[in-house]
């Protein structure tokens, strides 16, 4: 028996950090029907990239179409995961925050700097959000500090300060739209665009200005604008077909 599951869905690893995918969720929320799917990885189990594709293929698995599969940071290296090895099952794939070198994320960002700076843990996190978070008052580090400390507990990730890992590079056969911005510490230019060598005639690679590692949380009706353009693209009529069902409904 399959089910009817959603076309469109996000992916998220990042339990702490979800609240930055809000802004975006809510825009993309009023032109399609999107579904927020999230591993959430216990205390007693191993961090492992593979679980988190394993379980997303149980909840898919008896998919009636491919979906469009979307995902930030970690959720995006999942997503990125899946679409690999399971390509008939995914329609199209965003990825917003991820390295063309899918492990180069924030936590490889802490660990490098954990390694190489004679600093507290604290210092360096506190450093780490005001680079993620850029012009964010100084009232809200203390919150974010805490969000980054959780994140290194709770979402897969197989870096360590002893170790810091890499996966399979390349691309999907899917169409891929690759996010990012140009300001963000962690996939900066040169690592962004590394995707290019990747990229087939259909994919998209779009750059904002400004926002850091969660310009998408900053830049959401511009985010949003994009990846409908995208969207459009593939399917022409998709998402308008959608804007005006919702609004008869």
């Amino acid at each position: 028996m399959t089910l009817d599951r959603p076309k469109f869905l996000w992916v998220s690893a990042s339990p702490s950090l979800k609240c930055f995918h809000r802004r975006l969720l809510n825009s993309l929320s009023k032109v399609v029907e999107i579904e927020f799917w999230e591993y959430y990885q216990t205390l007693d189990e191993s961090s492992s990239i593979d679980s988190g594709i394993n379980l997303l293929h149980e909840y898919l698995s008896n998919l009636v179409q491919p979906v469009h599969l979307i995902g930030h940071g970690i959720g995006g290296v999942i997503a990125l995961g899946y679409a690999r090895k399971y390509p008939d099952q995914v329609s199209s794939l965003i990825l917003l925050s991820v390295a063309v070198q899918p492990a180069i994320d924030w936590h490889s960002y802490y660990y490098a700097r954990l390694h190489s700076l004679p600093s507290s843990r604290e210092c360096i996190l506190r450093s780490i959000a005001l680079n993620l978070f850029p012009s964010t008052c100084a009232s809200h580090i203390h919150g974010l500090v805490d969000r980054l400390e959780r994140d290194l507990v709770e979402a897969p990730s197989n870096h360590s300060l002893f170790r810091l890992d890499t996966l399979a590079e390349g691309g999907v056969e899917m169409p891929l739209m690759i996010c990012g911005s140009q300001d963000d510490p962690v996939i900066n230019l040169p690592v962004l665009s590394g995707w290019n060598s990747y990229l087939k005639s259909v994919d998209t690679i779009w750059r904002s200005s400004t926002g850091g590692h969660f310009f998408h949380h900053f830049h959401s009706d511009l985010t949003n604008y994009q990846i409908q353009q995208f969207w459009q693209k593939l399917e022409p009529g998709l998402v308008l077909d959608l804007l005006v069902r919702a609004e008869f409904n």
